[in-house]
């Protein structure tokens, strides 16, 4: 799961969710950790820097090897839901955006994808056919995995776009970018359906909350240090909380129960999305808490921090 990609409730009655450090922080590779992935066996996660792409065990966090990419800046990583590839995107600032795409677990390189102008700061599936990348050159290019060339082009976004997300229909795409703005894409058609513009700041990342019905909500959170929760579908922003300290990465615990932020002051803060409340502030790594990702099935969180560092969190209940 990205980080900043440029530089259902627990609380029933009186039981709450409550995280515990797992352990000191792990110094892993050269800083920043900028991007996480749970690989699907779910006992190892790929990790992303400005060292490139190293594989660590779990949930011990002990290096097992490093997989010789095309690039070295890593902005994000994604599994395809095969778990048989997984996507890298990065590139070089103001001069090419880089998407690598490798099959699992070998590492062996399948495609390298260029047509960003500039660096690639998120790459999301479509189911495991089709690939969608975004850029600081301002645009989306949706990608056909059978031949590995552009199929689609989407264009609004004023600035870079950061983040995307494709909604369960699989025919709607919602970015976020520095621009301030989100939008809602039907790729079908390749239109922009509606810009949801509620942020005053940047938009650094998104996530689709699972199991939500009848209408898929979306979390965002902005420079403006503020986590929105929207449903995308109709244009709605549903409610928002403003937080103490610049939030940088955005997940759901695995039930979608509750979201979890990573923000600038090192800390995570686990938010109640139905009264957008903060039920708890964890301290995880000193400095800015870069990337998150949330462990499938266990719900253990991984932080990885501005400083290199790795750390990794369990949820507990009392």
């Amino acid at each position: 799961m990205k980080s900043v990609g440029y530089m259902g409730s627990y609380l029933v009655a009186i039981v709450c969710m409550v995280i515990c450090p797992a352990g000191s922080a792990v110094l892993a590779v050269e800083p920043p950790i900028t991007a996480l992935a749970f690989a699907p066996d779910n006992e190892s996660v790929a990790v992303g820097s400005q060292a490139g792409l190293h594989i660590f065990s779990w949930p011990d966090l002990k290096q097992q090897r490093a997989v010789k990419l095309s690039m070295r800046d890593i902005h994000d990583l994604a599994f395809s839901p095969n778990g048989l590839m997984l996507a890298v995107g990065g590139g070089v600032p103001a001069e090419e955006g880089i998407t690598e795409v490798v099959a699992w677990p070998d590492g062996e390189s399948l495609s390298v994808l260029h047509g960003h102008r500039d660096s690639v700061l998120a790459v999301v599936w479509n189911g495991d056919t089709s690939l969608a990348t975004t850029s600081l050159d301002h645009e989306i290019i949706l990608w056909d995995q059978n031949t590995w060339r552009p199929k689609q082009t989407l264009r609004g976004h004023s600035k870079g776009v950061t983040t995307a997300q494709f909604l369960s229909d699989g025919q709607s795409l919602i970015s976020g970018g520095l621009d301030q703005n989100l939008r809602v894409w039907n790729i079908v058609s390749g239109r922009q359906v509606r810009t949801l513009n509620n942020h005053a700041k940047e938009v650094h990342a998104i996530a689709v909350r699972p199991h939500s019905a009848p209408l898929p909500m979306l979390a965002s959170v902005s420079n403006d240090r503020t986590v929105r929760l929207w449903q995308p579908t109709i244009g709605r922003m549903v409610r928002f909380r403003k937080l103490k300290s610049i939030p940088l990465a955005v997940a759901w615990l695995p039930d979608g129960s509750h979201l979890v932020v990573s923000c600038e002051d090192g800390n995570l803060r686990l938010v109640d999305p139905d009264t957008v409340e903060i039920v708890q502030e964890i301290p995880a790594v000193s400095g800015w808490a870069y990337s998150l990702a949330i462990h499938p099935t266990d719900g253990s969180l991984l932080v990885g921090g501005r400083g290199g560092q790795l750390k990794r969190l369990l949820p507990g209940v009392r």
